[in-house]
């Protein structure tokens, strides 16, 4: 400091006494915990201090677990123990084996010491048997939850399971919902059942798999813990119930509910008002309706496609009167096509109104001909006038039952641009000869029907297409649609001259629609949303059991059978080829077409060109010089 001035060191002195505080407010600021999504051990420890859970810890020890594997599991409890804050006042555990009959190991308030309830889980001893998990469910209903303190300390639920329960867990897990418990399912293994384990937590967000158990890790336990301590479902804050048939809300309250919880509009209506006679625990309150009651409201949506299922529902917190403090919430239903996951987003309005939004998954469906019987095997030749059947099926994810279908607008082709309808717009069969109206079952998913093999003359190849359109059958969303009401099917050709017609252009096809009667207005109305186009695979036409041997005989042994003639293999060979290789000789043309009339029309753009510049020259008096 010889060389600096005392000016230069004022200056200095001054830079530093600005400077150095402003370096520690900034580590004071850094100092904190940055909520970016990311979890540590620290943020979960404090997590899990300040809200207190009642657990209840349901592990596998059937057969197929094995005496090391269900140590893993006991391992990957007492994980889980060390994360929750275990003490009189904090998180209680509980613990339950289960196989082919559960077992209560730990009550609920047996332990309040973190090291103590350690010490009990590592000496549980592994049962062995079937797996019962739905029996498991019930028992945990039951009995794992007698000393839970209720109120504002919620309960929870999880499962670990290697497999696939050998008792229906639906039911069983639905009671666990409706008495408000939260459940949480590991599956371990590729061979566990993961549509149990969605009917078991009701919420895909709530579901873990892992392929081994030494993957039941710090990892997981640290996940489950974060989301269960930071869980919605708690005082103040509505829980949304959006089921198959049934919509509703609950919440808790940190003070005993005196007053009604009612959808909007309909307070004097017993079935959509609840109060605190209906509400066992005066601090959990809430309301389930039925879709068909209390003016739910269902409509339709294009974009994206699928059906909206709503109502409001308000929390009246005063006997009499509704005040300020009073909350409203609407919730949303939505059915939507498939391939759409399913997410319950929530937002708020001026009055606490909060909207919840389920999504389902529309069905899978195909169109399919059968040998023999409704279930046989798929058919690829058949011979005319043999017996086949028809067969339309829509099926659901998860086994539900939500939907119906009506086939229509059907028509059979040759594959060479002929079609003939044999089923109209409403689903009714337009000739007897070709294909009465199809038999639905009771689901209204299945629709059969039999039929003799014809042929068009001197074309040895067909092709069935149909049209499905889907209704929901929530609130009487099928009636008048399907099962479609016909008159008796004649022959067509009693009724007027058949024709047959060259088909329509893929838009033309797309354009055609559904005129279903609407059950509420009394109307009818085009559906649109949820109409799809399914094909059968083409199947060849022989015409006799002869013709039908030799041609299976050319193809298991890739060799002609000398009885057959040159001219039925000639036209089986090229309806083969026409099929494997048909869509790429389109193209091709195509391609070839388009070549052409880019050339031609480039020719004639540039002769055009030289005339007019030829023209202007002339006009001009320019000379032209070679």
């Amino acid at each position: 400091m010889k060389n600096v001035s005392a000016e230069q060191q004022r200056y200095l002195s001054l830079n530093l006494q600005i400077i150095l505080p402003f370096l520690a407010f900034l580590t004071k600021i850094c100092s904190f915990p940055i909520d970016n999504g990311l979890i540590d051990s620290e943020l979960i420890k404090e997590c899990a201090s300040n809200n207190t859970v009642d657990v209840l810890l349901l592990l596998d020890g059937s057969g197929s677990v094995g005496d090391d594997t269900f140590r893993m599991q006991l391992q990957f409890a007492a994980l889980l123990a060390r994360r929750l804050n275990i003490s009189s006042d904090g998180t209680h555990l509980a613990l339950i084996q289960f196989a082919e009959l559960p077992q209560l190991e730990i009550t609920l308030n047996q332990y309040n010491c973190e090291s103590q309830l350690e010490w009990a889980i590592q000496r549980i001893r592994y049962l062995g048997g079937a797996t019962n998990t739905g029996q498991a469910l019930n028992f945990a209903l039951e009995n794992g939850f007698q000393n839970a303190r209720g109120g504002p300390v919620p309960k929870v639920v999880v499962v670990v399971t290697d497999g696939q329960s050998q008792d229906e867990v639906e039911e069983a897990a639905q009671r666990l919902h409706d008495a408000q418990v939260m459940v949480y399912a590991i599956g371990v293994t590729n061979l566990v059942n993961v549509r149990q384990l969605h009917q078991i937590t009701g919420d895909a967000l709530r579901v873990h798999t892992v392929e081994a158990f030494d993957q039941l890790d710090k990892s997981l336990a640290d996940s489950i813990t974060w989301h269960m301590c930071r869980t919605d479902f708690r005082p103040g804050t509505p829980d949304i119930i959006c089921e198959p048939d049934k919509i509703g809300v609950r919440a808790t309250t940190k003070k005993q509910f005196e007053g009604n919880v009612f959808v909007q509009d309909n307070f004097h209506r017993a079935e959509c008002r609840a109060g605190p006679e209906h509400f066992p625990d005066p601090n959990v309150i809430g309301i389930t309706v039925p879709f068909t009651n209390c003016n739910v409201r269902r409509y339709r949506s294009l974009n994206p496609r699928g059906i909206f299922v709503e109502t409001t529902v308000v929390f009246m917190f005063h006997p009499v009167f509704m005040t300020k403090v009073d909350q409203m919430v609407k919730i949303q239903c939505f059915y939507m096509e498939a391939e759409k996951q399913v997410n319950v987003p929530m937002e708020v309005s001026q009055i606490t109104t909060q909207f919840y939004q389920k999504v389902y998954q529309m069905p899978r469906c195909e169109y399919t001909l059968r040998k023999d019987h409704q279930n046989g095997p798929v058919v690829q030749y058949a011979v005319l006038g043999q017996s086949v059947f028809h067969r339309w099926e829509c099926v659901e994810e998860l086994n539900g039952d939500q939907f119906g279908m009506l086939v229509h607008s059907c028509f059979v082709d040759n594959g060479f641009g002929d079609r003939v309808d044999i089923l109209d717009a409403h689903g009714c069969g337009l000739d007897a000869v070709l294909l009465h109206t199809p038999d639905y079952d009771s689901t209204l998913r299945l629709a059969t029907k039999e039929y003799h093999v014809f042929k068009y003359a001197d074309r040895p190849v067909l092709q069935f297409q149909c049209q499905i359109t889907l209704c929901l059958k929530l609130d009487g969303g099928c009636l008048g649609i399907t099962p479609p009401k016909c008159a008796e099917t004649v022959p067509r050709h009693i009724v007027a001259e058949q024709y047959i017609r060259r088909r329509k252009s893929k838009k033309q096809r797309k354009a055609r629609t559904v005129h279903a009667w609407n059950s509420v207005g009394g109307e009818a109305e085009e559906v649109r949303a949820t109409t799809m186009d399914v094909f059968t695979r083409p199947i060849i036409i022989v015409e006799n059991d002869q013709q039908f041997a030799n041609k299976h005989n050319a193809n298991s042994k890739l060799a002609f059978n000398s009885n057959a003639t040159p001219a039925l293999y000639s036209t089986l060979f090229f309806a083969e080829a026409r099929l494997d290789g048909g869509f790429l000789l389109l193209a091709s043309i195509s391609i070839i077409n388009l070549t052409l009339a880019t050339m031609t029309a480039f020719c004639w753009w540039k002769m055009h060109r030289r005339r007019a510049t030829w023209t202007r020259r002339r006009s001009g008096g320019e000379k032209y010089d070679k």
